[in-house]
């Protein structure tokens, strides 16, 4: 009898799987790896082999090891297509769908979540898990209607299984998607939420790992919208959360959105505060190309080329021809991964880096490019014909996952007795089915920013009244965002909020300054006799919010306010190639980009038939 048919070998086996267990709850993945491989060679049971073959590949995942992931996916496959277990393929196939998700081959991730769909699975989460898989895939091809749906199923499934970890994970999805669309308010709610419900996991690992991943898109949100203070502190938890739990994904991408709050941050001391942030991307870049993490390359690159064309375009004496070699670089590899919206970008940038170059012929193709590219993805309103994902904007869905404005979208329905959907000439219904329980934006206070240092609250069952129960149509309904006035007088709103920096609880009010005038402020001149920037002047009938902050001063006198403003673009000017003020880049960071990049339609990569 062999050691692998003694029982005393079948119950040390299963020893060792329980101590790997333990060992990955103590963010020990690699011991715990250890531990189930040694189980692997020992284990009888198909059953308990597939069972460890997914540990070892979770584990993988969250150590952003995602080849070795999909290298254990497989082997799960493999054995789940020699026992014919239909069961068992549902899982493999989910492992498979979430290791190309993360190795940003969305075709195959799309492929995969669907064939585990196909099949029956034991676990009534399991289509869960794989609708949100090929969400997030449909998400990187910036297919943000077939993004939404898929997200909407995945909603209904958690909602029947009760499943607050999956919810969570939709949430921090959705968040993510609605950040791209620029409707920043509706991707505040869906992090709210998530945090919330993340006060019910008591397990610290997973604690951590997932409070990373939501104040990682946190920070991005309040960076979008100026509020740069909350935006550092987010980062920087979540960066130590990152480096706690060991995920590298998490951690390059804290340490890229870190680099674009300080360089927003420093715009009085642009040479030091550039230099600092170019050090923060080259490390990034390079764990992301460590892990071969395609869609965290395409990130980085994006704020590197976007650091370098306003460098270059406010600063003296630089040079276009670093930015548009960043932005060709990272458009290569975006191709190659189908992300339509870090393609369109790209061109946007290079539209404006040709202008300034007064390239016309390139300049019209870039334009002509980016157009084509906002068509494909839709981000238009069928009602108004106006584009959204540019500006802020709140947006609101039909139960056929298209996406209009929402004050367009509320106009029709209420003059259409049966109106339908001008996209696809079903029947226009809000979406309503994905929801949310009880989210932590329905908060008394809306305007509430979360901050790391939340203390724990237990989840209610149900929600107060006012409280989201939809993503779109309830959501909106939970904000108290003042309305955009018509008078020259400014409106102010104080916003309370609490953090806490070197275990000091601070409390600081941080008014949203609506300033309406039917002129534009067009002065160069834009800072006071105390150094302070005047506030930004927006026309008539635009709701465009100014967030300032409010600076610490004497307690008898009154605080003093820093708008956030834009500067105005620089005149068309030939480039000056001779002086080279900005960081330069390290020949390792670029160098074979387009060549260490596999396509995805090598048919030597395994697909679903392949297994």
């Amino acid at each position: 009898m062999g050691i692998r048919d003694s029982p005393m070998g079948q119950r040390y086996a299963k020893h060792q799987m329980q101590s790997g267990v333990r060992l990955y709850h103590q963010r020990h993945h690699h011991r715990a790896i250890t531990k189930w491989r040694q189980a692997l060679r020992r284990l009888g049971s198909a059953e308990d082999r597939f069972i460890t073959l997914g540990y070892i590949a979770q584990a993988y995942g969250d150590s952003s090891d995602y080849e070795s992931m999909l290298h254990y996916s497989l082997k799960q496959m493999e054995l789940a297509n020699a026992k014919q277990d239909n069961y068992m393929k549902a899982e493999a196939f989910l492992n498979l769908s979430k290791a190309y998700e993360r190795l940003a081959d969305f075709s195959k991730a799309i492929s995969y979540g669907k064939a585990s769909l196909q099949h029956p699975s034991i676990d009534p989460r399991t289509p869960g898990y794989a609708h949100l898989a090929i969400a997030l895939a449909f998400m990187g091809f910036s297919q943000f209607q077939a993004s939404l749906e898929s997200f909407e199923k995945a909603m209904s499934v958690a909602n029947e299984t009760s499943d607050k970890l999956l919810e969570l994970q939709i949430c921090v999805g959705l968040g993510a998607l609605f950040t791209l669309l620029r409707d920043l308010s509706k991707a505040l709610i869906f992090l709210r939420n998530a945090l919330t419900i993340l006060q019910l996991i008591t397990v610290d690992d997973v604690h951590a790992k997932y409070k990373s991943s939501i104040l990682y898109h946190l920070s991005v949100v309040l960076r979008l919208k100026g509020s740069l203070g909350d935006a550092r502190e987010a980062c920087e938890e979540a960066l130590r959360l990152s480096q706690e739990s060991g995920s590298k994904a998490v951690y390059s991408r804290c340490l890229c959105s870190l680099a674009d709050i300080y360089r927003e941050l420093g715009e009085s001391e642009a040479r030091e505060t550039i230099t600092k942030s170019w050090a923060r991307y080259e490390q990034a870049f390079r764990i992301m190309r460590q892990i071969n993490d395609r869609m965290g390359e395409v990130i980085v690159l994006g704020s590197m080329a976007k650091s370098a064309s306003e460098s270059r375009s406010h600063y003296t004496g630089q040079c276009e021809c670093q930015a548009i070699q960043l932005n060709k670089k990272c458009l290569e590899i975006a191709k190659v991964i189908g992300c339509k919206h870090a393609m369109m970008k790209c061109h946007q940038r290079l539209q404006e880096l040709y202008s300034q170059l007064n390239d016309e012929d390139s300049e019209e193709v870039a334009r002509k490019t980016a157009t084509s590219l906002i068509q494909e993805m839709e981000l238009f309103c069928n009602f108004c014909g106006q584009r959204y994902g540019v500006n802020e904007d709140s947006l609101q869905a039909l139960r056929c996952s298209h996406i209009f404005h929402e004050k367009c979208l509320h106009e029709f329905l209420n003059e259409k007795e049966s109106p339908i959907c001008p996209k696809c000439q079903c029947k226009a219904i809000l979406m309503e089915s994905i929801s949310l329980g009880a989210s932590s934006a329905s908060s008394n206070n809306e305007n509430e920013v979360p901050t790391p240092d939340t203390p724990n609250k237990p989840l209610p069952k149900d929600p107060p009244p006012g409280g989201v129960k939809t993503c779109f149509l309830q959501a909106v309904l939970a904000e108290e965002d003042p309305k955009p006035s018509t008078s020259t007088e400014a409106e102010e709103t104080c916003v309370q909020k609490t953090f806490s920096v070197d275990g000091l609880t601070i409390q600081s009010a941080r008014p949203v300054i609506l300033v309406h005038s039917p002129s534009q402020d067009t002065s160069d001149d834009t800072t006071t006799s105390s150094g302070l920037q005047k506030p930004k002047i927006i026309p008539t009938g635009s709701a465009t919010p100014v967030f300032c902050r409010v600076q610490p001063q004497n307690p008898e006198s009154k605080p003093s306010v820093v708008v956030t403003r834009q500067r105005p673009p620089p005149p068309p000017r030939k480039p000056n190639c001779k002086i080279n003020s900005f960081p330069s880049l390290p020949e390792e960071l670029l160098v074979g980009i387009g060549a260490t990049v596999p396509d995805s339609s090598d048919p030597h990569r395994p697909g679903i038939t392949d297994v």
